[in-house]
């Protein structure tokens, strides 16, 4: 039989507390947390005891917003290397989400444990009616398919249900009534503004930069139903209304005053801004950019063709680097309003969906920008136990808790302190079994930071 594991002698973040905690012992029992004590914690034959005296343990990082049938099996374990211990995939052809969740969850591939959502359900046209992600998207035509739609996806075993950008109003409202709360549901949206949406009862929105947009921009500013996210205007129009908007006006209050009274979860996905927030000349210097995935590249060399991009190539936005930066200071100051209301604020990245900032590494940046708006602290919690409960999982993740899964990271570093602390990382705990972020790295395909042309 198994030893129990005592992590001894920690300072602990245990993701529910505003203050970390000295002095605590966690014991773990097979994939569980046994016990938490403000001592030593047992000793004897039994156990086995690992002194982390000086250093710091929390939750492991929970991503809720990543596309993990878009990337290789060898890519999803950048996850567990970055302490990220839980995934939830928003949006992912059926049957190989399910297959993917169904290896992860057996440990046939190294990875989090990984939560589904099925396709994007779009509205009666497609978002994206050719490319990759048509892949990952099905039409609910009509409020008479709604509950045929959703029946099929809950019989299939998802976990939520993800509504997306050119779905109306009424389709919308069809798809969570019959989903009838038996699962979560969030939305990348458009055509439903966030305020009708919440008005309708979805439980999560995606996407500070777009889903609350058509609600805080100036009237004259917002975009249609005819509006495509892959048009070249769709960055320009949408960073000039963020730096417009007036977040003290009705349209802002409103929304945050509803969200905050009915607990939607906003998944901010802040990082897909990250290139703006540091400009490019220091996003050149960024090493993390050697664990782009294959994926990724592919998708990169592609654009760079289209945008005549140079070295920044494997980086390059789809618009000029730079031009979000002052929409994205706009966008944290709303997520600050949110929070400050009682608002639900969650981490969640759009990684495997975007190449840079790359798979977990992403979420570390997410909660940089987060730390921006929120604070270090909370900044945690919203990576932690906020993202667990988005998934209705608050009983078993995101926080450190007799009963819990044994999802837990060993840091050098305090990043309640600082969340850049993250990036101590000395060892991952996923369901009681141990990793050593630096073998993992190690073992990646990573690409030479010296040579990172096209070829690379």
């Amino acid at each position: 039989m198994a030893k129990d594991i005592i992590l001894s002698n920690v300072r602990l973040i245990d993701g529910i507390a505003d203050q970390a905690r000295d002095g605590v012992s966690i014991t773990i029992s097979g994939d569980r947390i046994k016990a938490i004590s403000n001592d030593a914690g047992p000793s004897g034959p039994d156990v086995e005891v690992i002194d982390l005296s000086g250093k710091t343990v929390m939750p492991g990082l929970i991503d809720t917003h990543v596309h993990a049938t878009l990337v290789d099996d060898i890519d999803l374990s950048l996850f567990i290397a970055t302490g990220v211990t839980t995934a939830r995939d928003l949006g992912g052809k059926l049957d190989k989400v399910l297959t993917l969740r169904e290896r992860l969850n057996k440990g046939e591939v190294l990875g989090p444990r990984l939560f589904v959502c099925g396709p994007l359900l779009d509205g009666n046209q497609k978002s994206f009616p050719t490319g990759t992600f048509a892949e990952i998207l099905e039409t609910v035509p009509s409020v008479e398919a709604a509950p045929g739609k959703i029946n099929q996806l809950l019989d299939a075993g998802v976990d939520g249900i993800k509504l997306y950008f050119a779905m109306t109003p009424d389709v919308m409202g069809a798809c969570i009534g019959a989903i009838d709360k038996r699962v979560p549901v969030t939305g990348h949206i458009g055509a439903t503004t966030a305020l009708e949406a919440v008005t309708l009862g979805i439980e999560g929105l995606e996407h500070m930069w777009i889903s609350p947009y058509n609600n805080i921009c100036p009237a004259e500013m917002r975009f249609g139903p005819d509006m495509s996210m892959m048009s070249s205007k769709f960055p320009k129009v949408t960073f000039k209304g963020w730096e417009e908007a007036d977040l003290e006006g009705p349209g802002a209050q409103q929304l945050f005053d509803l969200m905050a009274e009915k607990q939607v979860k906003m998944g901010t996905t802040l990082d897909l801004l990250w290139v703006d927030n540091i400009g490019l000349e220091e996003a050149l210097k960024d090493t993390d950019r050697i664990y782009i995935p294959r994926t990724g590249l592919e998708h990169q060399r592609a654009l760079a063709r289209i945008v005549k991009a140079g070295e920044e190539w494997d980086i390059h936005t789809g618009y000029p680097p730079g031009n979000g930066k002052k929409a994205l200071e706009k966008q944290k100051e709303a997520v600050r309003m949110l929070h400050n209301k009682g608002g639900v604020i969650v981490g969640g990245t759009d990684c495997c969906g975007i190449a840079y900032p790359p798979p977990g590494f992403a979420l570390w940046r997410e909660a940089e920008l987060l730390a921006d708006a929120i604070g270090d602290m909370a900044a945690l919690k919203a990576i932690t136990a906020s993202a667990a409960s988005a998934l209705r999982k608050e009983d078993e993740l995101g926080s450190i808790a007799p009963g819990r899964y044994a999802d837990i990271l060993v840091l050098g570093k305090d990043p309640s302190r600082n969340v850049r602390n993250l990036r101590s990382l000395e060892r991952v705990y996923r369901g009681g079994v141990e990793y050593d972020p630096t073998a993992l790295l190690a073992a990646y395909p990573a690409r030479d930071f010296d040579h990172l042309g096209m070829a690379s």
